[in-house]
């Protein structure tokens, strides 16, 4: 885009060169009053010729310069678009982080509920099992208790 930019301003820069080299007359030295008078008859045609160039590199800077316009409203649009998307984006991604922590959460939750269950579990297996052999133990004191008082 530059470089056309650049090229079109190369363009217009030659042109005025070669119309400023054509307003200038040749030196005396070079030209006989002949060529003088041919000169004279052929600058109107050089003239056209230099206003038809003007004419057309002006054309062709408007045509670029609406082209650039077009280009910098279209790279505007897409911007914004990708704005609005990026801002979505960004939006959903907060959206999933909460959704995610909430689960890990509600994972957490469950696992302790099932470790306490667990520990529960355990503390009534242990205490079953404990009044078993407490059980036991009494019927034994009992039983060695009596076998004493016997004898």
């Amino acid at each position: 885009m530059r470089t056309r930019h650049i090229s079109v301003i190369g363009h217009v820069i030659g042109v005025l060169v070669i119309w400023i080299g054509l307003m200038y007359p040749a030196s005396a030295a070079q030209a006989s009053w002949l060529d003088r008078v041919k000169d004279i008859y052929q600058l109107p045609e050089n003239v056209e010729q230099i206003q038809k160039d003007y004419e057309a590199t002006k054309q062709q800077l408007e045509e670029q310069k609406d082209k650039l316009s077009e280009t910098i409203r279209h790279s505007q649009e897409t911007e914004e678009k990708l704005l609005q998307q990026n801002e979505a984006l960004q939006k959903e991604n907060e959206r999933l982080q909460e959704r995610l922590k909430a689960m890990e959460q509600v994972a957490i939750d469950k696992e302790n509920r099932s470790r306490k269950i667990t520990n529960m579990v355990i503390a009534v297996v242990v205490l079953v099992v404990l009044y078993f052999v407490l059980g036991r133990v009494f019927r034994y004191v009992v039983w060695r208790r009596q076998k004493r008082q016997m004898r």
